[in-house]
């Protein structure tokens, strides 16, 4: 499942800004507008402390504490409530993400929710989410900034990506070991032909373009790292046809 018509922006800020935070609400507004209150909001926070500070400067004590004891809040049109590494938004199904300094696995969760239609990143550190930006090409809000959202150029590489998803069961990513062992094959028939593939790139493709879970597409990274780096496996072969590779560059040639 593509998660590509998710919409990916980013305040290009940092530390403690209560402006930002005005922005984020208004955008959380603007969305609401649009949708005529059909999608509720969340506020994605690594903890529930972070609601002390700067956010509870912004939109007062009393809906700061309302959104602590897991109560929603309304914001126009649309109605914000609280997730955190730890707590799950309740009864949500579908609808933007507002994340005030959130970490990495923080970032992983929101990407792995189905159901999300945009996502503002409101970040403490850029250094912290640049990782974030850079796999979804989010570009910021209010100014010409963007991330450099990875493309796989090979297109046979591409092809072998396309073969990696539609073998395994996503949900469970290359947890199983013949899933794992079609994996290894992929990569070391790249390799052992000169394909050319960068890891980082085909995490992203599997998490913005084919809907992967971050943590699943990780897992694939590490294999491709792996083979690049050398490193023997111990693995299952024969989960691929004999002419995979040939395949590979008839589709790539017909594409």
């Amino acid at each position: 499942m593509s998660q590509e018509d998710r919409s990916t922006v980013f305040i290009d800020t940092e530390g403690p800004d209560e402006e930002a935070i005005e922005l984020g609400l208004a955008w959380v507004l603007q969305l609401g507008e649009q949708n005529k209150g059909k999608q509720n909001a969340i506020l994605a926070l690594n903890t529930k402390s972070q609601l002390e500070g700067v956010f509870s400067d912004v939109v007062g004590e009393s809906a700061a504490n309302s959104l602590s004891q897991k109560q929603p809040v309304q914001v126009g049109e649309a109605e914000l409530q609280l997730m955190t590494k730890r707590i799950d938004p309740s009864g949500w199904q579908r609808g933007p993400v507002l994340a005030l300094y959130p970490g990495e696995d923080l970032l992983n969760k929101i990407d792995s929710m189905r159901g999300v239609t945009d996502v503002l990143v409101i970040p403490w550190s850029k250094d912290t989410v640049q990782f974030w930006i850079d796999t979804w090409g989010a570009s910021a809000l209010q100014s010409d900034a963007s991330g450099d959202q990875p493309e796989i150029d090979d297109p046979v590489a591409k092809e072998a990506v396309d073969t990696l998803d539609a073998l395994v069961n996503t949900s469970n990513g290359i947890t199983h070991s013949s899933d794992r062992s079609s994996c290894i094959e992929i990569f070391k028939t790249l390799h052992s032909n000169r394909i050319s593939f960068d890891p980082e790139t085909v995490r992203a493709w599997l998490v913005t373009e084919k809907g992967w879970d971050p943590d699943y597409a990780d897992d694939v990274k590490e294999i491709a790292e792996s083979i690049q780096a050398g490193k023997r496996f111990q693995y299952d072969r024969g989960g691929l046809a004999d002419d995979i590779f040939d395949q590979w560059q008839e589709q790539a040639d017909n594409d």
